[in-house]
């Protein structure tokens, strides 16, 4: 019985000649002897036993086989028959002791190729690839092995080289095992191994040496295509186009060579950039297409694309190429692939919905141009130093709400009431690490469904009047001192509940509320009715709305959130772009317009100081410090994240006001 392996133990047997390589000399064997007559008998019967399933009777009559007759002509036979058994068994380890006997024997013996295959499989299949290889050196010493044994042993070295990270020694097995297959079904089997092998387990430096040798055969191509990729990635330019374009001379008219030509394409377009347009991918059409107009609008005014207000000339050397998304990853990678290709866009404005943003990041990041990101999506810069992000991040507004809270407020111990979704998670995770790492307290966390409207029971969950029997004892305190005090009220009717009787346990300083105006509107006065009182509520930038004051009224007076800036406040109101954006577009500029309009301004000053290709743009736009924006000034962190002014808002007379002495 033969141990079933992983992709090599599917490789059926067939005629190789010369395969093995291995040059340990070959001892020297003694004849063996005949088994006397009685023992023989009783190897006999052991046999019969053994056959017949009998196991535990065949056993123990086969190690006295081999105690009476160490050196005869059926020892082999009575180690193999026990090897079997074990296996049946699922005893590998005796298995592959009995295995080992067999090889161990001072006289030759037919059986000796089939126990060295045996042998080698339950060392693989045990992860002992080192002792698999020193097992199966013994091929060289076989007597008239059969083609069959050759082959099964040469899969079986490949694949302990394999396992030991022998890459390109195993890959040669495998290449001469394709070779000799006389079999084309084999032939395919072996390649696709050998495939395997380059596109998942090549380190760089082996994968450059497969590339670059013909002595690797079929695979060359496979390897050339993947270090073009890998060169790509690195930005090794001159190294990438090399391999590609060797891969289309050695496999013309395959696939692989077609998606070589397309990375040439792209290399090619790397050459074709005009410094004066700036690509722009936003989603134009479906359900986010006011969005997009939003953020095109701000764009359009920092090129001076339709002039830039009544004080500038409308003319300018810019031009944009505005590619829809149409609110699909797919749409997105396409407008990256033309802007590129057939635009020559020098910088890209976009990632402008989560959705759209990693596929946007990766397709840029593939071509090395300079994106700036306009999405909240956490990590998206991580797609390469080709992909920046401009937007008030959830990070940066945490980073200034605990600021203010603990900085200014001196607030200590904060509760969260959060939506049970992908926002109200990620803020409730960032602040409770934020408050932690200022030394502050966390003392209670509760979600609630992104459907509720009453929100009763997650504020009583939060302060501990929700579950009556984790404070039983109080409650019939309580009751009773009512009932007592209202002897006549209570004789007619009830006690009041529980939660009108328990007082709130807020051992917390202020509630955050990671949610919408609509929410943080019905959770304030909730808060009150349940007798918390006093208690700051803070938000994001969301709660920066009109309808924060309309539903929440007095409950959200001194309210704290943040947000890039105030509506209302003058030094906004009377900025140069507010006016221009007014003049040129007759209406009033939001964030959205905001952030986009400081993207294609930076990309603006960088190109007319000089920056005329996609790599000195990005690199100095990593570098940026102190630049110019709409609202203040703006620099680049090295995770190539936009740091741009946060202004903590509160709520004062039933009207949104900046922060005394917040952060300009």
């Amino acid at each position: 019985m033969m141990v079933s392996m992983n992709w090599f133990s599917q490789i059926p047997i067939i005629m190789l000649l010369g395969v093995c390589s291995c040059s340990a000399s070959a001892p020297v064997r003694q004849p063996a002897q005949h088994a006397a007559p009685d023992v023989e008998k009783n190897y006999r019967a052991a046999e019969a036993m053994a056959k017949a399933g009998d196991y535990k009777h065949a056993m123990p009559r086969l190690k006295a086989f081999v105690g009476q007759a160490p050196v005869s002509d059926l020892t082999a036979n009575a180690y193999y028959l026990m090897a079997e058994m074990n296996l049946n068994e699922q005893h590998d380890a005796e298995a592959l002791v009995n295995f080992k006997a067999i090889l161990a024997l001072p006289v030759a013996t037919p059986l000796e190729p089939a126990a060295t295959i045996a042998a080698a499989k339950i060392q693989l299949k045990h992860g002992d690839a080192l002792e698999a290889e020193k097992t199966l050196d013994r091929a060289t010493q076989w007597k008239n092995p059969s083609a069959e044994n050759l082959i099964e042993a040469e899969s079986l070295r490949a694949e302990s080289l394999i396992a030991q990270k022998r890459y390109l020694p195993g890959l040669k097995a495998i290449i001469t095992l394709s070779e000799q297959a006389t079999a084309p079904t084999d032939r395919d089997r072996y390649k696709s191994i050998a495939q395997e092998v380059v596109e998942a387990r090549l380190g760089e430096d082996d994968l450059r040496e497969v590339a670059g040798s013909s002595r690797y055969s079929f695979i060359q191509p496979v390897a050339k295509f993947r270090y073009g990729v890998l060169s790509l990635e690195q930005q090794q330019f001159a190294h990438a186009h090399e391999a590609f374009t060797g891969v289309i001379s050695l496999v013309p008219g395959t696939d692989l060579a077609d998606r070589s030509k397309a990375y040439l394409q792209q290399l090619e377009s790397r050459n074709h950039i005009d410094p004066h347009t700036i690509g722009v991918v936003l989603p134009l059409s479906g359900q986010q297409a006011k969005i997009g107009y939003k953020a095109l609008r701000g764009i359009q005014l920092a090129l001076g694309i339709f002039g830039t207000g009544r004080s500038e000339s409308s003319k300018t050397p810019f031009k944009l190429a505005v590619v829809d998304s149409e609110g699909s990853p797919d749409g997105a990678r396409r407008a990256i692939e033309r802007l590129v290709e057939e635009d020559g866009a020098i910088a890209i404005i976009g990632g402008l919905l989560s959705k759209t943003a990693i596929a946007e990041g990766a397709k840029a990041q593939e071509f090395g141009v300079p994106t700036i990101m306009l999405t909240q999506k956490s990590g998206i810069t991580q797609a390469g130093d080709s992909i920046f992000r401009n937007s008030l991040t959830s990070q940066m507004q945490i980073q200034a709400l605990v600021e203010t809270a603990m900085g200014k407020l001196s607030l200590h111990s904060f509760a969260i009431l959060y939506p049970n979704d992908a926002y109200g998670i990620e803020f409730a995770n960032l602040f409770w690490d934020e408050v932690r790492s200022h030394g502050g307290e966390i003392t209670g966390a509760q979600p609630y469904d992104t459907k509720e409207t009453d929100f009763r029971a997650p504020v009583q969950r939060l302060i501990g009047t929700y579950y009556l029997e984790d404070r039983l004892d109080e409650y019939r305190l309580v009751s009773k001192a009512w009932s007592e005090k209202n002897p006549k009220l209570s004789a007619r009717k009830a006690p009041p509940a529980p939660e009108d009787l328990l007082s709130p346990v807020a051992d917390f300083d202020a509630v955050f509320i990671p949610d919408d105006a609509r929410a943080a509107g019905q959770i304030a006065p909730m808060l009150a009715y349940n007798n918390v009182n006093g208690t700051r509520l803070l938000g994001t930038n969301i709660w920066n709305s009109p309808s924060l004051i309309s539903r929440g009224q007095r409950f959200v007076e001194n309210a704290v959130f943040v947000d890039s800036y105030l509506a209302t406040d003058p030094t906004f109101v009377n900025s140069h772009f507010f006016a221009n954006f007014k003049d040129v577009f007759e209406e009033e500029p939001g964030l959205t317009e905001v952030q986009a309009y400081d993207s294609a301004l930076i990309l603006r000053q960088l190109i007319e100081s000089g920056e005329t290709n996609r790599v000195s743009l990005r690199n100095k736009m990593a570098h940026l410090d102190g630049a110019q924006g709409a609202l203040g000034k703006i620099s680049v962190n090295a995770d190539r994240e936009f740091r741009r002014p946060v202004e903590a808002l509160t709520v004062k007379d039933g009207h949104i006001i900046n922060f005394p002495a917040s952060k300009r």
